[in-house]
This record gives structure tokens, sequence and C-alpha cells, in this order.
């Protein structure tokens, strides 16, 4: 793989520096923190979050704060259920923020509106580079996974498929933890998933930075703002800091599927969407390539003019349509208990929309590595 994990060469370094004298990152945290919940509960009060989809939609309950994980790995989540109804699956939901910002609580219409159309979510907040680059953020999203094994009982999710999502950022995490359950890696946060733990019945990254070692990759394929260049350097950089990704591939989970020849377990199934103007635009394109070469079933929707994380704005009709498609899918691979599910050489639960363009694959191929320069 040929990789530039060095962000030193941007020529807005000096643009970090002056912005960490004058806001150190706790408070820049703690300000883009309250801003986004500050936008998304004048949004709620308007009645932009909660739309109607054309479907059922169910009281949400929420227990807030509790602790997941063990003495050496722990956080805090959130966890979602529609009240008076089983769940059909449960979702380990990571939010995005570059790595560097975000959490549970700046992120909640996701979980909120998953949750109200049917679907227990478990929200996590995890450790933030850049005081706490990688494995931090994968060893808290495995954590969340085996607690939540653990407490599926008193959860009341005993016996349902998960699923694990994300956006941005946390889309990169929800693919490394979904392929660390696939493929054994001699990262020590992965070991054991792949032996001891149930794949996911699906993956979704959204708008995801799939591969954050060469984020000069980016300015090869059009000429971006200086603004967000600077800030897919600084992701890059928060997250590596000096490691080296030949060391531990699982950083670069994009990477790491398209080294796969062959995988003699199923692939769970992929949603995946992006916006033609989203700068990682191509890490999803990618991710299709893939896991169409491997066989699995992916549902890839591009929105066309749409910006990054396009679907938290759910009143938008791009966003709208986002929303439509997932939870069409999940529906599909998630059917009520007492369902069939569906073999993954049905048809597919993939449907085009005006919004974006769709490609599906139901075909299964079994995995060895193939190295591929990127």
């Amino acid at each position: 793989m040929a990789s530039d994990t060095s962000a030193t060469r941007t020529p807005h370094r000096w643009m970090r520096r002056l912005q960490g004298r004058v806001m150190p990152v706790e408070l820049e945290r703690r300000l883009a923190d309250v801003a986004i919940r500050s936008a998304f509960a004048g949004l709620d009060t308007l009645g932009l979050i909660d739309i109607d989809l054309g479907r059922t939609r169910y009281p949400v309950k929420i227990q807030r704060d509790l602790r997941y994980g063990d003495r050496e790995h722990s956080g805090r989540a959130d966890f979602y259920r529609p009240d008076g109804q089983r769940p059909r699956a449960i979702i380990l939901y990571i939010h995005g923020g570059g790595f560097r910002i975000g959490s549970k609580d700046s992120h909640w219409p996701m979980p909120w509106i998953l949750a109200r159309h049917g679907y227990a979510v478990l929200a996590i907040d995890y450790r933030l580079a850049p005081e706490h680059p990688y494995p931090a953020a994968v060893e808290d999203a495995r954590a969340a996974r085996v607690w939540m094994s653990a407490q599926a009982p008193e959860l009341g999710i005993e016996n349902l498929p998960w699923v694990v999502a994300g956006e941005s950022s946390g889309a990169n995490v929800a693919l490394a933890l979904g392929l660390a359950h696939l493929v054994a890696s001699d990262e020590p946060w992965a070991r054991g998933l792949s032996e001891n733990y149930a794949a996911p019945r699906a993956i979704i990254p959204t708008c995801g930075y799939l591969q954050v070692s060469n984020p000069r990759r980016f300015e090869h394929r059009r000429r971006l703002p200086a603004f967000v260049t600077d800030r897919l350097y600084e992701a890059s950089e928060a997250y590596l800091r000096t490691r080296d990704p030949e060391s531990c591939p699982l950083v670069d989970p994009l990477v790491v599927l398209e080294q796969l020849e062959r995988l003699d377990a199923e692939l769970p199934a992929f949603f995946t969407a992006v916006g033609t103007a989203d700068p990682l635009l191509d890490d999803t394109r990618r991710l299709e390539r893939a896991a169409n070469r491997l066989g699995a079933r992916i549902c890839a929707h591009y929105f066309t003019g749409e910006f990054h994380s396009f679907h938290a704005f759910p009143w938008r009709p791009a966003s709208r349509t986002y929303w439509q498609k997932l939870l069409g899918f999940l529906d599909a691979i998630c059917p009520p208990e007492g369902g069939r599910r569906p073999d993954q050489r049905s048809s597919s639960p993939c449907a085009s929309s005006r919004g974006g363009s769709t490609s599906t694959n139901s075909k299964r191929s079994p995995a060895k590595l193939r190295k591929v320069t990127t």
C-alpha cells in the first residue's frame, strides 16, 4: 500500500498550530458539542427532526449514560428503544466528528430516528484524538460491542441481530469493527472477535472517511477549498499520530477490504451513502467496488450535489430519501421475529431513487490477501 501518513506536508499546518494556541482542543470540542446540540434542539422545536417517512412511528424510551466496557476500556452510552415494541435489531451507532469532536449527545437525531422506527440503538461515546489516537476509538467500540452482547437480557435485546453503523469518522470505526469479526487480526484490540462473536448482520458506513493514512489522495481528484483540505489532514494526523498503518492495518478498513481476495464466511450486507459534493466521495466508491468484487450484498446510494453528512438534516428531500432507503434496507435484512430472513442470493433490498444511484450485488465468493496500491 502506498501511503503518506504524515500531515506535515500540508501548507495549512501552521493554521492548526495557531488554532491550537488560541483554542485548545478541549475548548473546541465543548463549543462544537454545544453548537451542534443547540442547533438540533432548535430544529426539533420546529418539528424538523421528527419527520413523517410514511412509516409507523413509535414512542422512544432512552436510558442515558450507561457505563459500558471494563476497567481497561470503558465509556458511556445511551440506549434508545421503541417503547412498547420488540425491536427488530440492535444497532451499535458510532458518531462522527473527524475523530476529534462529537459525542453521543451531539449526534442524538440519528439513533433517535432509528428507534422511532422500530430499532434499538446503543449510541456510544468513545475516546477522542489527538489525546487518544488509534486504536482508542476501536478499542472502545469493541468494548461496547462485547458489553452489549453480555447485557442483552437486561437490555431486552437477546436473540436480536446486530448491526454496526456510523458516519464520517464513525463510519471508519464501524467498518473496522465489522471487519474484525470477519478477518483474524494480530492487532490486540481485534483479537478474538472473529472466533468468539457473531459478525454483524449489516455494516452501515455513511459519508465515511475509510482510509485515513493518505489524505493527499483527495487533492489528486479535485481542487478542494483550503479549509476542507486542512480538516482532512487534521483528522488523519490526530487519529494516526506517529503510527505506521502497515503495523495497524485496520486503521484503514477500506484498504483491508480491498486487499481481501475471498472470504470463507458470509459477508454482512452493506448500506452506504454519500453526496457527490462530499470530499469523501471516492472512499464510498472504493467501498462499493471492493464489496462487489467480494460478492457482498451492498446498497450504495449517491446523492447528486449533496454535502458531507447531508443525512443529518432529515427535513431536506435528500436526507428524507436516505432515511427511507436505510429503513427499507434494515427491514429487509432484519425481519420481525418469526419472519424469514432473506437469503443472500434473493432479491436485493436496494431500490433506485431520484435522490441517488444504487448499486447491488447478491453473489458470494469465498479470502486471501491481495496487495492494493491506493
